[in-house]
């Protein structure tokens, strides 16, 4: 992965992300070409965990084999993608709370996470390859944080809904904020011209504005 940037990184978390299946990501960190994911486990209990990794090991993501190491009491599962900077770390759900991702409560629309948040890295990635396309230099790197932020207008949509759709529509909305660790001014307005027109961010700066990619809100450096 040597040189590939954070494009590199977006593209091989993202493999990642697919191959574990769907799970819920309750945080993301990208910080230049370290990428770091913490995951809800689809096992009900330790007792499965064994069984959950065995059917995953010597996957190959990307080109490169995932490892996996389980913790003394199996509640935890540490992941390396050998050869890169990419790095998981897969929870019980039960170590997970509603407030660790500023909800009111946990439910199914957390099923729909997994595949906003890939959707999004993998335009992210596309982003940042043609801004080197167009401007040149070297690969550049940013900084990106995953969180949820509450949804204001959740409770409108929620009275407006069937009672059987009500547990998927999510009382947050996940939110990509990035921050530009190493690129050039030519690089930067090069990815800024792909933006949709978005709302600056709150603050009497007012330095920052928000944009939609693939219908995940990202908040970045005007």
């Amino acid at each position: 992965m040597a040189g590939g940037g954070s494009r590199a990184a977006l593209v091989i978390g993202s493999a990642l992300m697919h191959d574990l299946g769907s799970l819920f990501p309750v945080t993301m960190t990208l910080a230049g070409e370290e990428l770091a994911f913490t995951f809800v486990s689809s096992c009900p209990s330790p007792d499965a965990v064994e069984d959950w990794v065995r059917l995953r090991s010597g996957t190959v993501v990307a080109g490169r084999v995932v490892r996996f190491f389980v913790d003394a009491d199996g509640r935890r599962i540490r992941v390396e993608l050998a050869g890169t900077p990419v790095r998981a770390l897969v929870v019980l759900a039960e170590e997970v709370t509603a407030a660790a991702v500023n909800a009111p409560r946990l439910g199914r629309w957390q099923d729909q996470m997994p595949c906003t948040v890939r959707v999004a890295m993998d335009e992210l990635a596309r982003m940042l390859s043609r801004c080197r396309h167009r401007a040149g230099g070297a690969e550049p790197l940013i900084d990106l944080e995953l969180a949820y932020r509450p949804d204001r207008d959740h409770e409108v949509r929620l009275a407006g809904a069937h009672e059987r759709v009500r547990p998927f529509i999510a009382p947050v909305r996940p939110v990509l904020a990035l921050r530009w660790r190493s690129a050039t001014p030519e690089q930067r307005k090069a990815f800024l011209d792909e933006l949709p027109d978005g709302t600056p961010a709150r603050g009497w700066l007012r330095r920052r504005r928000t944009a939609r990619v693939m219908g995940l809100e990202l908040d970045v450096p005007a």
